[in-house]
C-alpha cells in the first residue's frame, strides 16, 4: 500500500514525455520543495530542499505535457513511492518518486485558464443555446459559467 501526499513546489526540469511499451501516455519531471524558516534574528532564510520524481501516465501525462513547463509552481498529489537503488560504486541511494493522480498550478503565484478537454467515448457538450444553459453564462463567452473567468453568477 502506498502513502497518498500533496506536495507544493516548483518543476526543476523541462517534463519528458514517453509511453510504455503497450503505448500508454507518460510524462515525467524533477519537482523541487523550498522550505523557508525564520532564524534567530527573525529574518526568513532557505531552509532545505526536497526532491521528488514525478510520474504522470494517460490522460493526466497528455494534459500536463501541454500545459506545464519548467519553473512552474505546481500542486501534485499522488502515492509516495521510496526506491532504493545502487549506483557503480556499490553505494545505496533513495530516489523519492511521486506516482501522481492530480496536478495542477499553484494559484498562489500565478494565473491559470482551464479548458476541458473530451473524454473518449463520451457524448459531446450540450449546446448551450439549445439546453437552457446560456442564461447561465450570460456573460458571454462559452456559456459555462464555471470556465467563464470573472463570472459572477453560480452554475447551480
Amino acid at each position: 500500500m502506498a502513502d497518498t501526499i500533496t506536495v507544493v513546489g516548483n518543476i526543476a526540469t523541462a517534463p519528458e514525455r514517453g509511453s510504455t511499451t503497450t503505448g500508454i501516455a507518460t510524462l515525467s519531471f524533477r519537482m523541487a520543495t523550498n522550505h523557508r524558516r525564520q532564524d534567530s534574528t527573525g529574518a526568513w532564510v532557505d531552509a532545505s530542499t526536497n526532491w521528488f520524481e514525478v510520474k504522470a501516465y494517460r490522460a493526466l501525462a497528455e494534459n500536463a505535457a501541454a500545459s506545464l513547463s519548467k519553473g512552474d509552481a505546481v500542486i501534485v498529489t499522488g502515492r509516495l513511492r521510496l526506491r532504493e537503488w545502487e549506483n557503480k560504486e556499490g553505494r545505496r541511494n533513495l530516489s523519492v518518486e511521486i506516482d501522481a493522480d492530480s496536478i495542477g498550478p499553484d494559484l498562489r503565484r500565478g494565473r491559470g485558464t482551464f479548458h476541458r478537454t473530451a473524454h473518449p467515448g463520451s457524448p459531446e457538450p450540450a449546446d448551450p443555446e439549445t439546453s437552457g444553459l446560456a442564461a447561465v453564462g450570460a456573460s458571454g463567452g462559452s456559456g459555462d459559467a464555471w470556465a467563464t473567468p470573472g463570472s459572477e453568477q453560480v452554475p447551480y
